[in-house]
């Protein structure tokens, strides 16, 4: 799904979107004081709300310029999405490999 980023706790946007609708009209400033992602900016933002977000962690905060189309300092490589892997699960297929990268049978 394109709305996920790289964060450990981000929250579906369709949550969100429940939560923004329950709490505020049209018009009315939404806080979220840990961004994170910003996942609530981009869902404010839709739902015609005005956001501000805090978030400390520079990595986070480069994604929610990027996700709210804030204009920054950064560049726009800075603020490329990045694809990375959340677990070192592997596959089922290389577990069934040896120290040499080579395919074993069972």
């Amino acid at each position: 799904m394109d709305e996920y980023e790289n964060h450990p706790t981000q929250k579906p946007e369709a949550l969100l979107e429940r939560v923004v609708l329950a709490s505020s009209n049209e018009g009315d400033t939404v806080l979220d004081p840990f961004s994170g992602s910003f996942s609530t900016g981009a869902v404010a933002t839709k739902l015609k709300r005005k956001f501000i977000g805090i978030e400390v962690n520079e990595t986070y905060l480069k994604i929610g310029l990027r996700r709210l189309g804030v204009p920054s300092q950064y560049s726009d490589e800075d603020l490329k999405k990045q694809k990375v892997r959340k677990t070192k699960n592997t596959s089922k297929k290389d577990h069934l490999k040896d120290d040499n990268d080579q395919k074993l049978l069972i």
